[in-house]
């Protein structure tokens, strides 16, 4: 089989030698431009989609499951950063380039600020009166008095439900790195390349938090010697058990555009509940078709071989209760890495030596390396010609026999004489006729298709989001109502750290609660309806142009077989069953990108004054209470009513963010992106049905005036028309040859 990288340069070199016929043929007089135009045009869009056909590998997994060393040995080098902290929120993409280059893209100032004024929704001891209201990192006077809330809030305080508090930790990174970032940030969004011996500096972002956040996107470019990799990005992803809820709706959004995924499994940790949970989420998007699984072995972690091999059974069980008969592979990428790096630590070197003797792991691993790469190269390759290769393929077949009919048909009619050229034009004008009339009802039809469609994907987009009745609100609306503190706890809070740290905990624990239900069972719900709704829409237009295609391969037959008792040569190609829509290439020819998944949601400061004013009600009451001698219950019931107010309007204005994005998400959902794609979908299916037959509805009468001229003339362009015939079959010879290639 060949190669996907030897496959492509056939095909732009089989798309060059494609443009240089359709040239020459359009240089002829008396010729009609149109079909060898629309040639042209299509030439030029799938030598786009040839060359810019890019097949995403995921490498998902756990906290410290050696996502990236595993990245790291499969590129032969340590690009990566390894070990990087979890608050890391940047998914690392690597491709294939000519150089080594680290392609680092900035948020903008708007951006940064934006995120901050976010993250100190509540955030207690912080003066905002000062200026302009608004924070503004980039003023010195802003950052002190972050700096000194932060301090007031008190370490003890950011720590929420055993992990970090993820606003808190934001805001210090933002802080902390601000000296070091302020230099390579700017109004506009720009990106800043590393190259050569600097490249290494993008380590300093991705594997330091503090610098990481000013970070929008992170791109590598690795120079490769091996095919496989051309056309190839691979993306480390955060650890799916990132205290971070926002980390996991990344890496969700990442998924959507994916074609493979590698989950990373620890030998030293086996299956965890995380893992189980993450794997459940991929179920539920349906993406659960395409998926690898590595176990990355610690060989220090395992006494013997046979001990190894128990415990990667016991793995496959568990992971086979979620994906049935999974592909898995047990690989040491920390011995892989070491082994093909040129610069070791003197540490690493002493680990690999101990290892090298260790031969019945290392038998094990290098045999089930040779097998994960012999399997995926295999997987990709298949995929790669079946996403990329085989409509262009197809498509260039249906243009070349179409030429060399539309050559062959007008050398035959220029070689007679007036009266026999004028009985062809008229049998032919007949059957031309016939086959023109299938054009309107084509379009018509799949124009038709696209309305119904539209109309049915529509109405399920309107009641899936639907903001009274959805299945989307009622789920956030039945976690947000039944959301309830641990106010016993919240007692404690407010008599040691008073009533606006008290709400602040509060706040973020249940923003951090919603958050990570949005992330774990809303998104996962969303993108496997939207997924479902593409499918449907390709269903329907490809029944619609299926009936026509088989209409037309019939009445081409017929038309064949009227030229034929005319004495005119024909190729005997006829079109095969017309591939399936390539839904990533639609989508990326359309510049249409799925909306991002609900965000997390925006809060502002007036709920925690609001908050404040009830406290200061509530004290009201109290010194009225004690004036009348009536019982106060404890001294912290002021506190704990003002609180459940505050919790009640937190709950109250969350419920409008979530009703107003909704209802602004479904109407992005149905226009900005499913009809879009349902009329690309539509037109693609057209224009490859139209292909089939553009050349035979072509007027060929302007030929006739061709008939009386010179002779001379006359042969000059039956040269030509011969030089096309040939070349075209040339070409059709050629397609034959690649598609047998790729069986």
């Amino acid at each position: 089989m060949k190669t996907f990288n030897s496959m492509k340069k056939d095909l732009f070199h089989l798309n060059g030698e494609s443009r240089e016929l359709f040239d020459a043929a359009r240089e002829l007089p008396g010729v009609s431009r149109l079909p060898l135009d629309e040639w042209g045009k299509t030439c030029g869009s799938m030598e786009a989609q040839i060359d810019e056909g890019l097949l995403r590998i995921a490498v998902v997994g756990a906290i410290k499951s050696g996502k990236s060393t595993f990245v790291n040995a499969f590129l032969g080098g340590d690009y990566l950063k390894r070990g990087a902290g979890v608050v890391t929120s940047i998914v690392t993409k690597i491709r294939r380039g000519p150089v080594l280059k680290a392609i680092l893209d900035f948020k903008t100032w708007d951006d940064v600020n934006a995120d901050m004024r976010q993250a100190m929704a509540f955030l207690p001891a912080f003066d905002r009166s000062s200026g302009d209201g608004q924070f503004d990192i980039r003023r010195e006077r802003d950052r002190k008095e972050l700096e000194r809330a932060l301090k007031a809030l008190g370490s003890e305080n950011i720590i929420l439900q055993e992990t970090l508090d993820a606003n808190s930790v934001l805001l210090m990174s933002y802080l902390k790195g601000y000296d070091r970032a302020k230099d390579v940030i700017s109004l506009d969004a720009g990106a800043r390349s590393f190259e050569g011996p600097e490249f290494i500096r993008h380590k300093d972002f991705a594997g330091d938090d503090s610098l990481a956040v000013y970070l929008r996107d992170l791109e590598l470019r690795i120079p490769s010697g091996e095919e496989l990799y051309d056309n190839i990005e691979i993306a480390d992803c955060q650890g799916s058990d990132s205290p971070n809820p926002r980390h996991l709706s990344m890496t969700q959004e990442h998924l959507l555009r994916t074609h493979l995924i590698i989950y990373l499994l620890s030998s030293r940790t086996g299956v965890r509940q995380a893992d189980i949970k993450f794997l459940s989420m991929i179920r539920k998007m349906g993406l659960m078709e395409n998926i690898f699984f590595v176990i990355n072995c610690d060989f220090n972690e395992h006494e013997t071989i046979e001990g190894l091999k128990v415990l990667v059974r016991r793995m496959e069980e568990e992971i086979s209760v979620i994906k049935p008969d999974p592909t898995i592979f047990t690989i040491s990428s920390l011995f892989n890495l070491l082994r093909r790096m040129e610069d070791v630590s003197r540490r690493d070197r002493a680990k690999l030596e101990q290892w090298q003797s260790e031969k019945e792991f290392t038998r094990f691993s290098d045999l089930e390396s040779e097998r994960f790469e012999s399997v995926l190269r295999e997987k990709l390759t298949l995929d790669r010609f079946t996403l990329l290769l085989k409509n262009p393929l197809e498509r260039f077949a249906v243009m070349m026999a179409s030429l060399n009919d539309w050559a062959g048909v007008n050398s035959d009619i220029l070689a007679r004489d007036s009266k026999e050229a004028g009985d062809v034009f008229k049998k032919m004008e007949n059957a031309r006729r016939q086959m023109k009339q299938l054009k309107p009802v084509i379009k018509d039809t799949m124009d038709g298709a696209s309305r119904k469609t539209k109309n049915e994907i529509g109405r399920e987009v309107d009641g899936f989001l639907d903001i009274r009745y959805g299945t989307v609100i009622k789920n956030i609306q039945g976690f947000v109502r039944r959301y309830e503190p641990d106010y016993e706890r919240n007692e404690n809070d407010l008599e040691g750290m008073g009533f606006s740290t008290a709400l602040y905990m509060v706040f973020q624990d249940f923003k951090h609660d919603l958050d990570l239900f949005m992330a774990e069972t809303v998104n996962p719900a969303l993108i496997q309806f939207i997924r479902q709704e593409e499918k449907k829409i390709v269903r329907s237009l490809d029944r619609t142009s299926g009936s026509y295609d088989a209409l037309i391969q019939d009445t081409l037959q017929r038309y064949k077989e009227t030229v034929k008792t005319l004495g005119i040569s024909s190729v005997e190609y006829m079109p095969g069953e017309m591939h399936a829509i390539d839904m990533e290439d639609l989508r990326k020819r359309a510049g249409l990108n799925v909306p991002p998944l609900i965000s997390p949601l925006r809060y502002t400061a007036r709920v925690r004054a609001e908050a404040v004013m009830r406290l200061g009600f509530y004290n009201f009451v109290k010194i009225i209470k004690k004036l009348f001698r009536r019982q106060i219950q404890n001294k912290n019931e002021v506190g704990i009513l003002a609180l459940k107010d505050g919790v009640k309007r937190i709950k109250q204005e969350t419920e409008r963010s979530i009703i107003f994005h909704l209802g602004d998400y479904k109407e992005n959902l149905k226009f900005q992106y499913l009809f879009k794609f349902t009329d690309m979908a539509s037109s693609d299916l057209s224009d490859k049905l139209f292909d089939r037959f553009r050349v035979f509805t072509t007027d060929i009468s302007e030929m006739e005036g061709l008939i009386d001229r010179d002779q001379a003339d006359k042969e000059k362009i039956l040269a030509v028309l011969s030089s096309v015939e040939k070349g075209s079959r040339r070409a059709l010879d050629h397609v034959t040859h690649l598609k047998a290639g790729m069986e």
